[in-house]
């Protein structure tokens, strides 16, 4: 299957992100997809630097593909889905406001990217810009997922957001980890919102799965919904990355042969470390 093709003469969609409802009875589960689209409108194409070509290109390093598609399989069992349906290279909701605090920030990748995957410039530094681009989409993008978790916690009492990511099976100039030995699988935790138990359930069931696994490596953390972090015991968050190795096709962003018996491992190891607490 090709790819979706990637274009900079689109409109705005009709809503910045979207919330899928489960398709079975509900559970206290929340699946984030924050970087799966390659959607970026004309009127931003209009402040990136570089020609289309190379602007192709950082789409398609930087894209986590198919994660919405991949991990769908979890509105059977019972989570709401929350899919960012803007390009990270519009704005990034997973980076900290506070650049002192995020690490990508150093890298040009903060909450509006000034810089690619190889250092080059994409926009120049630009305070107003930035400060937009957190009121019109960062804001409303948090305030909508804290309401969604809130509304989780207010059901059930607790709510697990999972942070659905793919990467890239050679490191990116941009990465902060440059180890070539890549895992399978990356789990990623937060100290004060991740169980132990159900980071060592999902590291455990994808060995089972003939996977190979590694936590906070080569990416360390997990998002939890800025009105809660720190602040909320109840809400736990995993992050499960993916290798693209195990499902595209070289670099091309095609689906390769192995796209849906990956789907079906992840599914079957997910469920299955869910089972004794999160679904039971």
């Amino acid at each position: 299957m090709s790819a979706p093709e990637i274009r900079f003469d689109r409109e705005w969609p009709a809503a910045m992100f979207e919330t899928i409802a489960p398709a079975g009875a509900a559970t206290p589960i929340v699946a984030h997809m924050p970087h799966a689209s390659t959607l970026i409108p004309a009127d931003v194409r209009v402040e990136i630097l570089v020609d289309n070509e190379d602007l192709r290109d950082e789409v398609t390093r930087l894209t986590d593909w198919y994660t919405d598609d991949l991990f769908t399989w979890l509105t059977t069992s019972g989570a709401m889905m929350f899919v960012n349906r803007l390009s990270r290279l519009v704005f990034d909701p997973e980076r900290f406001l506070d650049d002192t605090k995020e690490p990508m920030a150093a890298r040009g990748q903060g909450v509006v990217y000034t810089h690619g995957t190889r250092g080059q410039r994409l926009r120049h530094d630009d305070a107003h810009l930035r400060e937009r681009r957190i009121e019109e989409l960062y804001r409303p993008y948090h305030a909508a997922l804290d309401a969604l978790v809130g509304d989780v916690l207010e059901r059930f009492g607790r709510c697990l957001l999972i942070d659905c990511h793919s990467f890239p099976g050679t490191p990116l100039p941009s990465e902060l980890d440059q180890a070539p030995d890549r895992p399978d699988i990356c789990i990623g935790t937060d100290p004060g919102h991740t169980p132990p138990s159900l980071a060592q359930g999902l590291e455990r069931e994808f060995v089972d799965a003939g996977m190979s696994v590694k936590r906070d490596s080569p990416f360390a953390g997990t998002f939890v919904p800025s009105g809660f972090h720190r602040r909320d015991a109840r809400v736990h968050s995993v992050m499960i990355e993916v290798n693209r190795d195990l499902y595209l096709d070289g670099s091309a962003a095609t689906r390769s042969a192995r796209y849906e018996s990956t789907t079906r491992a992840l599914q079957l190891a997910t469920t299955r470390a869910l089972a004794g607490d999160v679904l039971a």
